[in-house]
């Protein structure tokens, strides 16, 4: 009779070495910097704060011009008349723009009619909708101080 071996390596890694393989790992997802955030973000000159996902500035009235966008993750569509009027611009996860006209924006985390918007002069449901001031009051950790 004879018998058959087999060696070979069936996952047995030596145990400290795959303990520091996966130590190693989580510090590098935990220091490496992403271009793309989460969070979109606004610019008003030298001043910025985060947009919110699901959310929709109908004007920006009494505040400075809009000057830039950061998408972040979200997908953003300016307007540049208030009320979501006028030609429209779109920027998807990841893009920045320098924005010449903005008065008006709806901020989303998924793509939405751009077209229901403009006729119904409102977000899409659910969105959580304010003039610029009032979006600065509640999210804007920065204006609440200020007040």
């Amino acid at each position: 009779m004879s018998s058959i071996s087999q060696t070979g390596d069936r996952g047995l890694d030596w145990a400290p070495a795959s303990r520091l393989k996966r130590i190693i790992k989580s510090l590098e997802g935990f220091f490496r910097t992403s271009s793309v955030t989460k969070y979109a973000r606004i610019w008003h000159g030298d001043f910025s704060y985060k947009l919110i996902q699901n959310t929709a500035i109908k004007n920006f009235q009494n505040m400075s011009p809009v000057t830039s966008i950061d998408a972040g993750e979200c997908y953003l569509c300016i307007f540049e008349r208030a009320g979501y009027q006028g030609n429209y611009q779109i920027i998807g996860p990841g893009e920045k723009a320098q924005v010449g006209k903005c008065a008006s924006i709806v901020i989303s985390n998924c793509k939405f009619s751009v077209d229901s918007v403009r006729r119904e002069a409102a977000p899409p449901p659910g969105y959580w909708e304010m003039d610029g001031p009032m979006y600065l009051m509640h999210f804007s950790a920065g204006y609440r101080f200020v007040s």
